[in-house]
């Protein structure tokens, strides 16, 4: 029944555009809180008004894949591609993609298209994707990473430390940074295991060349410690929550 549920707020999302919405949270440099980027978040607008996360949507779509979830991922990408063409040059833009897409040969054909219908510029584009697509079909995964590293697109790694975390897959993935969950930032800076993984994360990305953004980022403390690190971008409540297309707008031509 649970399913049957999820599947009807599937279908009416995707035919009602009205009741999903991009958001943005912002991305700051950790050392002088200039605003580096955003992450394009999908949010469910309920008929009462409330704005929520849209995890039963999401959930669904990456259960049932095909169209429907090459339908969904379309229409995010397309939003976020077309809100960030207008952003200042040097702004970044986050966006995930599901780890279902490389089961199809049709992700990159796709993701050229949107590019050069919503006419942004390849840099600005951060592609967020998980472990998990290079997991379940790690030749087509690599050969579509590749093209997209060759097409000016940017790779970060999401979630990196979770799961099947292998440190073997910094090796192998074409990647431009990795991000470090918000998991391990609830219990900093007073845990100690805590601590060592972030320092360790941190550490490892830099020796290899690569950026780190910090999520979940809330208190000062937190923040402090990263700063000792030298890490790279801080994502979190400390700074911001996600807001409106509009709203990021406004907050670009403020900073």
């Amino acid at each position: 029944m649970a399913d049957e549920v999820a599947q009807a707020a599937l279908d009416r999302a995707i035919d009602e555009h009205e009741q999903l919405l991009l958001v943005y949270q912002p991305i700051h440099e950790a050392d002088s809180a200039a605003i580096y980027g955003a992450e394009a978040l999908l949010r469910q607008r309920r008929r009462s008004g409330e704005i929520r996360e849209a995890s039963v949507i999401t959930e669904a779509a990456e259960e049932n894949g095909g169209l429907e979830l090459f339908r969904l991922d379309s229409m995010v990408v397309k939003q976020a591609y077309t809100d960030a063409a207008h952003w200042p040059d040097g702004i970044r833009l986050n966006v995930n993609l599901s780890p279902r897409e490389f089961e199809e040969g049709t992700v990159l054909d796709r993701l050229e298209g949107l590019v050069t219908s919503c006419g942004i510029d390849t840099k600005k584009v951060n592609l967020e994707i998980t472990e998990t697509s290079y997991i379940k079909h790690p030749r087509e995964t690599m050969k579509v990473l590749d093209a997209l590293r060759e097409r000016g697109l940017n790779l970060w790694l999401d979630d990196f430390g979770t799961g099947f975390s292998s440190v073997t897959h910094l090796q192998h993935f074409p990647i431009d940074g990795l991000k470090i969950p918000g998991a391990f930032m609830k219990e900093l800076p007073g845990d100690r295991r805590s601590r060592a993984i972030v320092k360790a994360l941190v550490m490892l990305a830099h020796d290899l060349g690569l950026e780190v953004i910090a999520e979940e980022v809330e208190t000062q403390e937190q923040l402090d410690f990263l700063l000792e690190l030298d890490c790279d971008y801080i994502q979190g409540f400390l700074f911001h929550k996600p807001m409106t297309a509009q709203a990021f707008a406004q907050l670009l031509r403020r900073d």
